[in-house]
């Protein structure tokens, strides 16, 4: 059992624990409909599960049988809940990451980055110390600023990367979301008032991309985290509200309470 001070420390991970494996839950079962009807249209009972009439485009061909596909979902389901409980996180993580990523990619026309991120995002807080508390079987802390390191380079590296493939003309001058908003992925009352013009999308193309990057020093300067971590907030509950992406905003939201700042003398 870990002693308060590192109990204290590792409180931010094991709450990045139980929100992202929450969303990792909603997003591969009937519980995302409560979310959004449109995105949960292929949880049916669970994503990535086989339908009779489906064609499957699997890669590199190799198709694992229906019966197969069907215990891995199941697997996955259960390795989640059991990673959320805090149980053995870093086998149910690796696990959830293993059949979800052998599951999607027996139709690699669905697979998305928000999948990939809940995989792949499963798989490095297993690595953490992301149970030694909120958990029904606490572990003692091995390296809990390796443990938050290795989150917080995950969450920054999906801001560098987002951001960089934004450098483009047809981004800065707003044409992109112009695109977006004819074909009706950006929509509503604060897309028109955010996009309503050239000159309102070329800005905005260009506040995302200087935010995308600001984001990476903000969250891993102690002094200026809290404002990191209000401007992420804000930039994906923005986005949530003009776009809705999936629940990639989600579990981006859910990987930055490792950023909640820990008492220092704890973390070493």
């Amino acid at each position: 059992m870990p002693d308060a001070a590192e109990a204290a420390a590792a409180r931010p991970l094991a709450w990045a624990r139980i929100a992202f494996a929450a969303v990792l839950i909603i997003r591969t079962t009937p519980l995302v409909r409560i979310i959004d009807p449109n995105i949960g249209a292929e949880v049916n009972p669970l994503l990535g599960w086989p339908q009779s009439d489906q064609f499957r485009a699997a890669l590199f061909d190799f198709a694992l049988p229906i019966g197969a596909v069907k215990i891995l979902c199941i697997v996955r389901t259960i390795s989640a809940v059991v990673f959320l409980l805090g149980y053995r996180p870093m086998a149910s993580g690796i696990v959830i990451g293993v059949t979800g990523y052998a599951v999607v990619l027996q139709d690699v026309f669905g697979f998305t980055f928000t999948q990939h991120l809940l995989f792949v995002g499963a798989i490095a807080l297993g690595l953490t110390d992301c149970a030694a508390v909120l958990s029904i079987r606490p572990e003692r802390p091995k390296a809990l600023r390796t443990s938050r390191y290795l989150i917080w380079t995950l969450v920054t590296s999906v801001y560098f990367w987002a951001a960089c493939s934004k450098i483009r003309r047809d981004w800065f001058d707003g044409r992109t979301l112009e695109l977006f908003r004819q074909d009706g992925k950006i929509r509503g009352h604060v897309a028109d008032i955010l996009l309503g013009t050239a000159t309102r999308r070329s800005v905005a193309g260009t506040a995302v991309v200087l935010v995308e990057f600001a984001l990476i020093p903000l969250l891993w300067m102690p002094r200026t985290r809290w404002l990191g971590l209000a401007l992420a907030l804000a930039l994906h509950v923005s986005i949530e509200q003009v776009a809705r992406p999936d629940v990639l905003g989600w579990a981006m939201i859910a990987l930055l309470l490792s950023f909640v700042p820990a008492p220092r003398s704890a973390i070493g």
